[in-house]
């Protein structure tokens, strides 16, 4: 813990207020959004890249496709915070209003954008187009005669985005539609926010199986102990087989931020659940301290997940990745391949790289289940390629298509109906059948009642 002395020099400072850090507001705009027939995930999207950033998010403001409505709020919020993010209004129909009123906003006049009629040009050619083809030409390059077009940079190669985003002044208007907004902010982020004008709060989560109602009390007079210094913030968590309450704890103080970590952990010794939220990232580093902390008091979970990394390193060691693919179906067994297969490629090419999968595709599948293989693939950088079922008809198209694959990784285990067949990890398919190797690292793993999969 942090003795009075030091206490009293933090809160000296106003660490906790944050007062210091830039500010940020956005302005969501669409009458689909208000309408509810569209749902707003680029606000959260925003609110998070900014949060890891160490920039506040004050305010955050749903309107619609009306150019008064738009040039009043961009007008305020641009007089109050640091910076300023529209999402969505920039497209070539006549409902996209927001650089209209961005201009009006600052009594700015319209001009077209040669920069950006190059753009569109370079991937729309004219050639042989129609009249709409003009229409829309001048719609996605008439801005603010005042605008400054700013060119991210692509992660993959480090070259110029394909299309810029307008600035005026603080004002930064990102396109509608999820992916481009996305990648516009990412490709965006270090030439917005350079790393010499913004310093990453000290931020750390932790999760308990504990309800948050048993601990509220002792966790009040933890927070008031450092009251000014550090932030707690305690959300209870409903359906989550892992965890109930989620606490996030948060200072400009880094020894403050451990001190009151120390604290919580204490206070919740025995509950704390080591949980991770975005297991795709960092997968080696995490793979290698979860290892450790299994290793004692469950060896043979350990052994069994080196035996199977050790299947998919020798895999990768034998074949390029073009010749490997991964049977994908959203399931437990082949989700829990995936990210030991994501672990094994990180830990020989790097996080960059994508992984190949195909999905055998059946006729009474949950849409919800459609939904997790989409989400799974983006986080994973899995590319997903759906053939028809069943499973036979489905390998001989992905040769056909495919020929150059040899090894299909699967998530079969001995007690699946399928897996009963494996003699080994290893294995070449029948004689009958599209010859494929298939490799089925977890074929000796079985369920548990906590109805997780472990060895």
């Amino acid at each position: 813990m942090l003795n009075a002395l030091s206490l009293r020099t933090l809160r000296w400072f106003r660490l906790p207020r944050f007062e210091m850090r830039p500010t940020a507001g956005l302005i969501v705009i669409g009458d689909e959004i208000l309408k509810g027939s569209t749902m707003d995930t680029n606000s959260h999207f925003i609110c998070m890249k900014l949060h890891e950033l160490g920039v506040q998010v004050k305010k955050i403001s749903a309107i619609g496709d009306n150019v008064d409505e738009i040039s009043d709020e961009i007008r305020q919020f641009s007089q109050r915070y640091d910076y300023v993010f529209t999402t969505g209004g920039v497209g070539p129909t006549h409902d996209d209003k927001t650089y209209t009123g961005l201009a009006k906003a600052f009594n700015d006049k319209m001009r077209k954008s040669s920069e950006i009629v190059e753009a569109i040009e370079k991937y729309f050619p004219s050639a042989g187009l129609s009249k709409d083809h003009s229409v829309f030409v001048d719609k996605l390059s008439t801005i603010p005669a005042s605008a400054q077009l700013l060119w991210g940079t692509r992660s993959s190669d480090g070259k110029s985005s394909n299309f810029p985003v307008v600035r005026l002044s603080n004002v930064i208007s990102l396109p509608g539609v999820p992916r481009f907004c996305e990648r516009a902010f990412v490709e965006l982020k270090d030439q917005l926010f350079p790393s010499s004008t913004v310093k990453p709060m000290y931020s750390k989560t932790l999760y308990t199986s504990e309800d948050e109602r048993k601990f509220a009390e002792k966790l009040a007079s933890l927070a008031s102990e450092y009251e000014g210094v550090v932030e707690i913030g305690s959300y209870p968590v409903m359906k989550n087989s892992y965890f109930k309450t989620k606490l996030i704890v948060e200072s400009e103080s880094n020894e403050a931020g451990d001190a009151v970590v120390e604290g919580i952990s204490k206070l919740l010794d025995g509950t704390i659940v080591h949980y991770d939220s975005e297991p795709w990232h960092d997968t080696v580093t995490k793979f290698h301290d979860f290892r450790e902390r299994e290793r004692h008091g469950n060896p043979d979970y350990v052994t069994a997940l080196d035996e199977a990394l050790e299947v998919l390193r020798k895999a990768l060691e034998q074949y390029p990745l073009e010749q490997i693919t991964l049977s994908f179906n959203g399931g437990k067994d082949c989700t829990v391949l995936l990210h030991l297969l994501r672990v094994a490629v990180d830990e020989k090419y790097g996080s960059d790289v994508p992984i190949q999968g195909f999905h055998i595709m059946v006729e009474d599948q949950f849409p919800e289940a459609t939904q997790f293989i989409i989400d799974v693939a983006k986080r994973y950088n899995i590319v997903v390629t759906e053939y028809p079922g069943p499973l036979k008809t489905g390998l001989a198209q992905l040769k056909n298509e495919q020929p150059e694959v040899v090894a299909v990784l699967m998530g079969s285990r001995a007690s699946d109906p399928c897996g009963k067949y494996m003699k080994s990890v290893v294995q070449w398919t029948d004689d009958d059948w599209p010859r494929v190797l298939r490799i089925c690292p977890i074929l000796s793993w079985s369920y548990r009642d906590e109805d997780v999969i472990q060895p």
